[in-house]
């Protein structure tokens, strides 16, 4: 590689940032991946516009932001972005914070950026400072834009292991990640075994849903889901699944979820008991000892936090 920098650098092959960007309209393009990110696109945005007025670039830019997945194949503004430029080609520079935001997957990375080089477009990272090479122009250390997006793939690659073995191993101790059931503590019977006995009298969904003070989108999901309970464990399983969301009930309704122990109980007692409580004709209906035991050393069975 250096051989081969060197060979470039001697034919003189090799432009700078300002002589690459010159004359051409900058096409700003920010990306963030999560909802909760959405709010520091704007900031994103900032930090490009300071790097044009830093290196003296006064025309206007075009700007393109979006929250999408880093691994995503087919980014909506990327794309629109790519065909603005493309549509003018050698009048444009495509400018992002890192190269990472037009892709963490150097397979789709590579693929996006092969019209913006045929059409000699350079794209920019403003954290470095560095230019890609163009169909017109090669310039510096350009490998480099690869090695960092395929840096940021094995990053993503390793997360997705991880989330996967951690999902696999908490499976098999009985806990499914999503939101715990509601017990409605307030309510003096339980709901769920008098929905089951209400529909077992053949009451309708909206006498039903009103006799129980539910709305009648929660009568109908519990009803599809005893349904499905019903198809794939029988009478045994939907039985077995009310006796545990009794037990549960009286277990809850001694802790006072204000003071901080309660409540680890309460977040112990509803983890552990996840996946019979979504799927109870896949997993064993704990005993009434595995209950007792998860409230009693509840300090076992809180969620391990990830650094």
């Amino acid at each position: 590689m250096i051989s081969l920098w060197l060979a470039l650098s001697l034919f003189g092959l090799c432009l700078s940032m300002k002589t690459a960007l010159s004359g051409r309209q900058p096409v700003l393009y920010c990306r963030v991946s999560t909802k909760e990110q959405k709010k520091t696109l704007t900031a994103q945005e900032t930090v490009l516009l300071d790097w044009l007025k830093q290196n003296g670039i006064k025309r206007k830019p075009k700007v393109f932001k979006e929250q999408v997945s880093g691994t995503s194949e087919e980014p909506p503004m990327l794309l629109e972005a790519i065909a603005y430029c493309v549509a003018r080609p050698g009048k444009t520079f495509l400018l992002v914070r890192d190269f990472q935001r037009i892709s963490r997957n150097w397979r789709f990375g590579a693929a996006n950026m092969i019209p913006l080089w045929k059409a000699d477009v350079p794209v920019v990272s403003a954290l470095t400072n560095q230019v890609s090479n163009t169909s017109q122009s090669i310039q510096d250390n350009d490998f480099l834009i690869g090695l960092f997006m395929a840096l940021g793939a094995q990053e993503v690659d390793q997360v997705k292991k991880r989330t996967a073995a951690g999902t696999a191993a908490a499976r098999a101790l009985g806990i499914i990640p999503g939101t715990t059931l509601d017990f409605y503590l307030k309510d003096s019977l339980n709901p769920y075994r008098e929905l089951r006995r209400l529909l077992q009298a053949g009451v309708g969904q909206t006498e039903g849903s009103r006799r129980l003070n539910k709305s009648t989108s929660w009568w109908r999901k519990r009803r599809e889901f005893f349904r499905e309970v019903m198809e794939r464990g029988g009478e045994e399983a939907i039985e077995n699944w009310l006796t545990t969301t009794d037990r549960m009930r009286e277990r809850l309704a001694t802790l006072d979820l204000k003071k901080k122990d309660d409540k680890k109980k309460e977040r112990a007692l509803k983890r552990m008991t996840s996946g019979f409580l979504k799927f109870p004709y896949e997993f064993p209906m704990p005993s009434e000892e595995q209950l007792d035991e998860f409230m009693q050393n509840f300090q076992l069975y809180q969620p391990k936090r990830t650094k």
